[in-house]
């Protein structure tokens, strides 16, 4: 029996308090950021950003500029040589399928319809995907990151075998639709903070005595906290 996913919910709220968002309004823009953000920091991946809204008066000089001149903008961010071009080809596409550089057409979509939209472009993988309909359009849709993917496999709310896009597909259905966003960005927080890749910090997680890990890795310790 998989784990109530209800009560994970209620012990990271407890944990790191409830969130309220802003809807991005700058779609295009937050396709742009999470592209950039891919195998990098926030740090890294904002500062990147940021440099290309200086250099570039808009997305559409941004799309005519040439792949040098992004590539030296976002450098920081590293992998330049793959995130320049996989930018600007994102940029032609939504200019070849649709007209004009806009993604508010995505809004009267529905989340599927959407998906298969974005991911249509190359280098737009589910993740990326995901973010830009959750976050640009309130789509309920569940992003899973690195982090996200560790947290839910450790905890066993994902099989061992389930790849990062079957786990997208099932949390999706499964987390209740008003809680998908909060939910997404607590998992985050939790990954950065407690259940790290290395040293995970077992004995000071409040969600420890859900936990599949915790149970494996402390065995009888487990069984006493679950009481």
């Amino acid at each position: 029996m998989r784990l109530d996913i209800t009560a994970v919910i209620r012990l990271l709220r407890r944990r790191f308090g409830r969130l309220r968002f802003r809807r991005e309004k700058d779609a295009v823009g937050l396709l742009v950021k999470t592209i950039l953000s891919q195998n990098t920091s926030d740090v890294t991946s904002f500062r990147a950003f940021d440099n290309l809204k200086k250099r570039f008066r808009s997305w559409e000089s941004l799309r005519k500029a040439d792949v040098p001149a992004v590539r030296r903008e976002i450098k920081i961010a590293g992998l330049s040589n793959i995130k320049a071009p996989r930018i600007k080809h994102a940029l032609d596409e939504i200019i070849r399928l649709r007209g004009s550089l806009e993604l508010d057409f995505l809004n009267r979509l529905d989340t599927q319809a959407g998906y298969g939209f974005l991911r249509s472009i190359k280098g737009v993988g589910p993740k990326t995907a995901a973010i830009v309909l959750l976050f640009g359009f309130d789509k309920p849709i569940m992003p899973v990151d690195t982090h996200i993917f560790r947290v839910t496999r450790r905890l066993g709310l994902i099989g061992g075998k389930m790849t990062p896009e079957k786990a997208q597909e099932y949390l999706t259905a499964a987390v209740p639709k008003d809680a998908i966003k909060e939910f997404h960005v607590h998992l985050i927080m939790h990954g950065r903070k407690v259940c790290a890749a290395r040293d995970p910090k077992c004995p000071a997680c409040n969600l420890r005595s859900l936990c599949k890990y915790y149970g494996e890795k402390y065995g009888r310790q487990f069984i006493k906290d679950r009481k």
